[in-house]
């Protein structure tokens, strides 16, 4: 999460649950990770837990009680805004096998900007795993094409804090512009906005091949989360 200022109690839960999804992506060989937009260091706490001692993550977050909490967590925390964040602190750092950006980008004003800073500390193996939410939804399209209203809500595609809106093809350009392309990914499926229910349970269900074609994953992806590496590792993405 990227914001300064205090977060109502269903934004906090929001952005504070467990993602198996971005866990999953996490590679398993990697030892030092810059999470931005930490929150309050759940998920790095449970890259922990999957057992390398030698594990060190380093968080940057703007809220200032989420980054208290991470810091129990972490190894270390920067409470900041991303965007005005010093990348020279990591000049004289080894760099990083993996940098996680969960739910952060769409809150940044220049988020190709920051990843560009970001990257520069990556090894040249090193991959990026991130999610955004997708705007081509069909609870948006419902919203905007039917009823002629951009909502402004506490969290999901219309969290009001958003500066930023991606489909999937926006999303893979972003990592693409930075010099890094898709290589693994997760359609997190949703029937409408909010989560639950037996038709989102049986979406979940469905096995990838169904997921990944296009009328799915198109307009049923409310969150599309994904690994890159940079232009010219293997792809499965498909077209």
């Amino acid at each position: 999460m990227n914001s300064t200022t205090t977060c109502s109690p269903e934004t906090r839960a929001a952005y504070t649950t467990a993602r198996s999804d971005l866990l999953a992506l996490v590679p398993e060989s990697a030892r030092r990770i810059l999470e931005i937009g930490c929150s309050d260091g759940t998920l790095g706490a449970a890259i922990k837990q999957r057992g390398d001692p030698g594990t060190y993550i380093t968080g940057i977050e703007a809220n200032i009680q989420l980054a208290n909490t991470a810091r129990e967590r972490l190894d270390a925390v920067f409470s900041c805004d991303a965007e005005q964040f010093d990348w020279s602190r990591f000049d004289d750092e080894p760099r990083f096998d993996c940098l996680i950006c969960g739910d952060v980008l769409e809150h940044l004003r220049a988020p190709a900007e920051v990843l560009g800073h970001a990257i520069r500390h990556l090894k040249p193996d090193g991959a990026i795993v991130t999610s955004l939410p997708n705007i081509r939804h069909i609870s948006a399209l419902w919203a905007i094409a039917l009823s002629g209203r951009f909502p402004r809500r506490e969290r999901g595609i219309f969290d009001k804090t958003h500066l930023r809106w991606f489909t999937i093809h926006d999303a893979r350009d972003l990592v693409g512009a930075v010099g890094f392309s898709v290589t693994k990914e997760v359609f997190n499926l949703r029937a409408w906005d909010r989560g639950g229910g037996r038709i989102n349970r049986a979406l979940g269900r469905l096995p990838q091949g169904i997921a990944s074609s296009f009328p799915v994953r198109e307009f049923l992806t409310y969150q599309y989360s994904f690994r890159a590496e940079r232009l010219g590792a293997p792809t499965n993405v498909p077209t």
